[in-house]
């Protein structure tokens, strides 16, 4: 079955460049392109029958998977049928980020209104293919079939680049090639469309998350705009009109010698394309390409905020670079810059060291640029920027213990803003998650479903291999005595048998390194049991584990911080909730003695009350404990006949904060959760 992405949502960035403008240069030029394009249209004139090019509207994504998979054989077929078939590539907004469609977003949002497109990678020709076909559907066949249908309408194309390199003149020449009038299906619904495409755009690394770097065909810019230009209802046997029409560049191309066009006539009525043409990418000369190689930006640990960043600049044409603007940013922030002058030769490269400077706490995206080499337009300007790096840091003071993280509040796959992600993979999800993310989902997904939100590892979506670890600020032991950490998880393995894996990490030198204390993975990281036919694994609140590993040969040295290390065999999401750094509250002897054992309102306000169901007469008793372990609220033991109870303990009188309920049955422990807010 092929699969395609649906529609979701718009991300990305774009690419600036800049060209100057030379006047008396572009008119001489523009006289040299009338003149070409005249003898252009005397050749045409000497066939008595115009030549069908199939035109393929595909739609797609640099985020969606199976546009991965199906996009590299069109290409390949399309390549070996050069003078029968040409496409357009409409990079849309879903299903996650695109660089290219976020640069012009509005006209691929028309074309896919256009078609009613709800998924990619699709294909469109309403001549040639079923609505709705997929790259993999489309046949040598196919094309050869439409090409062998005589056109009734000619297309002739033609562009010139202006010397500068700002703008570009266009001259479309659209003829009745018949020998019959031919009338539109409708009034106005005759359009000449002019798309600016790209032959190829190869990015250094992949632009979104599935893996594509080299893109043919894209749509830039369409002229006038996606409507297009419409023509006359009727045309007179032979009848031939020509359209001009000149441009600026946009400042997002990517590489000046890529620039094509592709023109089609299309009745609206019908969505028939009459015939299309295609004018390919010319020669660029006099310009320099000078490209980002790498960027070194680190530090000497997540306390340092120290970093020194240097850039390493390449010569990637094959005009020696002598001079070139070397910037970074943090943040987004304004670019900190440097003139670098020199002497680089073709494929050589060179290093530009900047002064140290402080970053501030949390996550920070350092870019680097390198732009107008030789004082001029960049020849490529795609491979001037580099891929974000990213530098953590954290507070070099601690927290003191104990330390609690319950996740609570946190909206769909983000993280506590006192944690910091790191990922093998950018963009994968992984971060809080609740029942209001999940469509008709009647559980909450907080440990034992008695809070709202825990943090998940998406690993069914995940590919295998990838790590994506959560790390806690520091936090000092020096205040609690016989420190243990707990944390609640809750996991099925696919199948019975993936082997998704959990490790827990501590270090004493704010991550200079690190030493595995906890590391269940498959089988014995379970709790749940795989959902089968349903995809995910949602938490079940019965499924959830509570682990305790001691801290003690950590309690007399510095500070410690806890890494969480999720690594995905793309099996089922794993759960984690309740991170708590305390003393030996909970104790070995936990067992757990109710499936139907649960805290209402959570939280609370005046009474937590607890509801259990006895299968025989019991001894039961409630005691609720702060974070530091201390008791402060009791309620005495009492006798109770089997069925469905409805306990009380008061907790108008405690503090704001987060609390451990220690309940007893016939000497056999279960600890719950709550919330107390006022």
């Amino acid at each position: 079955m092929l699969q395609i992405c649906q529609k979701n949502r718009p991300l990305g960035a774009s690419i600036t460049i800049f060209r100057p403008f030379n006047f008396h240069s572009n008119i001489l030029n523009m006289k040299k392109f009338i003149l070409l394009f005249t003898i252009l249209l005397s050749a045409n004139a000497l066939y008595s029958q115009a030549t069908r090019l199939v035109l393929f509207e595909h739609f797609t994504q640099a985020s969606c998977g199976p546009c991965a998979s199906q996009n590299p054989p069109f290409a390949a077929l399309l390549a070996t049928n050069t003078s029968k078939a040409v496409k357009i590539a409409y990079q849309t907004s879903w299903p996650g980020t695109d660089p290219m469609n976020a640069a012009n977003p509005n006209e691929v949002a028309s074309r896919v209104s256009y078609y009613g497109v709800t998924g990619v990678p699709s294909v469109r020709n309403i001549s040639v293919v079923p609505a709705g076909s997929s790259p993999a559907n489309i046949s040598q066949s196919q094309i050869d079939a439409r090409y062998n249908v005589t056109p009734d309408m000619s297309v002739i194309l033609t562009h010139q680049l202006t010397s500068g390199y700002d703008s570009v003149q266009i001259a479309v020449s659209v003829s009745n090639s018949s020998t019959s009038t031919l009338t539109s299906g409708s009034a106005g619904s005759l359009k000449l469309h002019l798309a600016l495409v790209e032959e190829t755009i190869n990015y250094s690394s992949a632009p979104g998350s599935n893996g594509e770097t080299v893109f043919h065909n894209v749509m830039r810019k369409m002229i006038p705009n996606a409507n297009g230009t419409t023509l006359s209802d009727t045309w007179t046997a032979g009848q031939n009109q020509t359209y001009q029409f000149t441009i600026p560049l946009p400042s997002y191309i990517a590489n000046l010698g890529e620039i094509a066009f592709v023109a089609f006539v299309q009745d609206d009525s019908n969505k028939e394309i009459k015939n299309a043409a295609f004018s390919p990418k010319q020669a660029v000369s006099g310009l320099a390409d000078v490209s980002l190689a790498s960027m070194n930006a680190t530090t000497n640990s997540y306390c340092d905020p120290n970093v020194t960043p240097s850039i390493t600049i390449q010569n990637s044409g094959s005009m020696t670079i002598t001079s070139a603007t070397v910037s970074y940013t943090v943040n987004g922030g304004n670019q900190v810059s440097q003139n670098w002058t020199g002497s680089i030769a073709a494929g050589q490269t060179a290093t530009v060291a900047f002064p140290q400077t402080t970053l501030s706490t949390g996550a920070n995206e350092i870019i680097g640029l390198v732009e107008f080499p030789n004082g001029a337009a960049d020849y490529a300007p795609i491979n001037n920027t580099s891929a974000p790096t990213t530098v953590n840091v954290l507070s070099n003071t601690p927290t003191y213990a104990p330390y609690d993280q319950n996740f609570e509040g946190l909206s769909l796959g983000t993280i506590p803003s006192n944690m910091i992600k790191e990922e093998s993979i950018p963009g994968e999800m992984v971060g809080g998650i609740s029942k209001a993310n999940v469509q008709n989902l009647p559980q909450e997904l907080g440990a034992w479903g008695q809070s709202a939100t825990s943090i998940f590892w998406d690993f069914p979506t995940i590919a295998s291999g990838t790590v994506i670890s959560l790390i806690t600020e520091k936090i000092s032991l020096s205040t609690i005595s016989n420190p243990n950490l707990y944390l609640s998880t809750s996991y099925a393995a696919r199948g019975g048998n993936s082997n998704d894996q959990l490790k827990v990490y501590i270090s004493t030198d704010c991550g200079s390194s690190w030493t595995n204390i906890f590391s269940p993975s498959g089988a014995s990281l379970a709790t749940g049991t795989d959902p089968g036919s349903q995809y995910r694994y949602w938490a079940d609140p019965t499924k959830w584990l509570t682990h305790k590993i001691s801290l003690a040969n950590y309690a007399t040295g510095s500070a410690i911080m806890l890494k969480f290390e999720g690594t995905s065999a793309a099996g089922q999401c794993l759960y984690l909730d309740n991170i708590w750094v305390s003393t030996n509250v909970l104790g070995s002897e936990e067992d757990f003695i109710s499936d139907n054992l649960s805290i209402f309102p959570n939280p609370t306000s005046n009474l937590a009350k607890f509801n259990l169901e006895l299968i025989s007469e019991s001894d039961v008793s409630i005691s609720i404990y702060n974070l530091s372990g201390q008791k402060v609220v009791n309620v005495d033991s009492q006798k109770l006949h089997s069925g469905n109870h409805t306990l009380e303990a008061p907790v108008s009188e405690l503090p704001n904060g987060v609390y451990n309920a220690r309940i007893s049955i016939n000497g056999k422990v279960q600890n719950l959760r709550f919330t107390v807010t006022h």
